[in-house]
């Protein structure tokens, strides 16, 4: 372990109240006791590490409210203290956390949701790329097709929730706190997000498509894609689902020699 490594350790232990007073001594100038400016510290840290997942996760907290969110935020930075220096994407285990807490808030859909919100600013962070066209591949013979191999968009992320937040998730995307009391279907759903330009597009998926970009992001090739569609959805328009992923410009490079495209 490095020193800086050493150095992010220790305090980030202290920030979640793992560390005592006294572990920040050697941090010190000439082993000055750390006093009150420990707790000073200790306390900006989780004040910038909570406000970095209110930025990250924006459409839980339009549904929770901020208060709430902060309170639970807390919580996790408690449990999870950042690792890096840098809080941008900070705090990838959410999800898992909220699931593990569903007793405390009595929604079993919200982990789906920081899922989704999480997809989301996966799609955001993620570098660029230019993506091909079917015209990459239209002096492919049907075997040398079905053999190809693509690499995916950097950008893309498929997630799969076990609750249907499609209704909900347009709401709060546009900014909106849903009215009443939130009814939501339990019944597995597929979501894509992918960002070919500036911004991130988002986009339920039916099961064939999901299972046919999943493979693909596998790097299998097109004919084991397709079978993968097939078997999540029987007689699906493998036609129109190929047509969907050009278009989308959710492919950027592609290997016809039957090894994964680079």
């Amino acid at each position: 372990m490095t020193p800086l490594e050493r150095h992010i350790r220790l305090v980030s232990g202290f920030a979640a109240q793992q560390a005592r007073q006294d572990d920040l001594a050697p941090l010190m100038d000439a082993g000055a006791a750390p006093g009150q400016r420990a707790f000073v510290y200790r306390n900006s840290g989780i004040l910038a590490a909570t406000s970095a997942l209110v930025s990250n996760y924006p459409r839980l907290v339009t549904l929770m409210g901020e208060s709430s969110f902060r309170d639970m935020a807390r919580a996790f930075v408690t449990r999870h203290p950042p690792e890096k220096r840098s809080l941008v994407g900070y705090g990838r285990a959410l999800a898992d956390f909220i699931c593990e807490h569903v007793d405390d808030h009595a929604m079993p859909w919200l982990g789906d949701l920081a899922r989704l919100d999480r997809g989301w600013l996966d799609a955001h962070l993620a570098g660029d790329a230019q993506p091909i066209g079917a015209e990459a591949v239209a002096h492919l013979s049907e075997d040398e097709l079905m053999a190809a191999r693509f690499t995916p968009h950097p950008s893309l992320r498929l997630v799969e929730t076990s609750f249907d937040l499609s209704s909900l998730w347009r709401t709060l995307d546009a900014g909106l706190a849903p009215k009443g009391q939130v009814q939501i279907p339990q019944r597995s759903a597929h979501h894509i997000f992918w960002r070919p330009a500036h911004e991130v597009n988002t986009a339920p998926l039916p099961g064939a498509t999901a299972a046919f970009l999943a493979s693909l992001v596998a790097g299998k090739p097109l004919a084991q894609a397709c079978q993968s569609a097939l078997t999540a959805q029987p007689g699906a328009d493998l036609s129109a689902i190929i047509a969907f992923t050009f278009q989308s410009g959710l492919l950027t490079g592609l290997n016809a020699q039957g090894e994964h495209a680079s």
